[in-house]
Order: structure tokens, then C-alpha cells, then sequence
């Protein structure tokens, strides 16, 4: 049988003297260990890393390329049908600027630009003008208007917008 001392709490044991020290050492590395585990394991996941990039590079993906817009404004010196539903219409901006000859649709819908007259009436909601309720199209164009149009040089002076003064 073995002896209580053996098997007893408060008694030292035979086979692994410890001290209090020894003890004491024991549990803080033990606390350490842990520590370093937890820290190693939730800190360095490669998890966490992973979907930030991916969405970053999605992001990168869907934003599409900026691109740079012109706009002329002049009168109308020629309109020109090179194909079915097309209109080249030529543009003569102020004399220190170049010609500009932008593609359009017949059917793009033109708006009125705002006039920069000494008129108190900045909307037009108590001026009686016939031309307000007009809606006409590229194709009602003629030479000799004065118009402003945006337009993009990349996709061969495709007209985006007209714009009637």
C-alpha cells in the first residue's frame, strides 16, 4: 500500500520536490505559453488579410477608367449625314480656336441652354416663351445655330450632349 504522505496535498512529495519558487515559474510559464498561443494564432490569420485584398481588387476592377470629356461652344457651319441615323455636324468655336466636327445621332434630343439675359425671371416660370416647351432633335439642327456641345474625343467626337443658345 502506499503511504498517505505520498498521496497527500499538503504533504512535500518524494519524487518531484518542488518549491515554492519552482512553482511559481511553473505558472508563469504556463501563462506565457498561452498567451503566445492565443496572440500567434488570432494576430498572424491569414483569413482576416485575405478578403480585404480581394475586395480592394474587385473594387479595382469595377471602377472603370476616368475619361476626359471636351466641350465646344459656336455656331453651326455644316451638317453632314455619313450614314443612316448619323449627323456630322461642324462646329466654329470663338476665331483663336480650331473647327470641331462631332458625330450625333438624328434622333439625340437637344436642350435650351440657360440665357444670361438681365431677365428677373431666373426659371422661366413667368415668362410666357413658346421655344419652353419645344423638343427638338439633332436632326432639326441648322447651320448657322449656336450651340454647346459636350463630347468625347476617345470614342471619335461622339457627341454626348447639345445644347441649343
Amino acid at each position: 500500500m502506499i503511504p498517505f504522505s505520498y498521496v497527500s496535498p499538503t504533504a512535500q512529495s518524494r519524487l518531484f520536490p518542488l518549491t515554492h519558487r519552482d512553482t511559481l515559474i511553473a505558472m508563469q510559464t504556463f501563462a506565457m505559453v498561452c498567451t503566445l498561443s492565443l496572440l500567434l494564432t488570432l494576430g498572424f490569420s491569414p483569413q482576416r488579410e485575405t478578403p480585404r485584398q480581394t475586395i480592394n481588387n474587385e473594387a479595382a476592377q469595377r471602377t472603370p477608367a476616368l475619361r476626359q470629356l471636351a466641350a465646344v461652344r459656336g455656331e453651326i457651319i455644316k451638317v453632314t449625314r455619313p450614314s443612316k441615323g448619323m449627323l456630322s455636324i461642324t462646329v466654329r468655336p470663338a476665331k483663336e480656336f480650331q473647327e470641331v466636327t462631332v458625330l450625333a445621332r438624328e434622333n439625340d434630343l437637344v436642350g435650351s441652354a440657360v440665357g444670361r439675359s438681365g431677365e428677373s425671371d431666373l426659371l422661366g416660370l413667368l415668362s410666357d416663351d413658346s421655344h419652353d416647351d419645344e423638343t427638338i432633335t439633332a436632326a432639326e439642327l441648322n447651320e448657322g445655330d449656336v450651340v454647346s456641345v459636350i463630347y468625347d474625343p476617345a470614342r471619335q467626337n461622339r457627341a454626348l450632349e447639345i445644347y441649343l443658345r
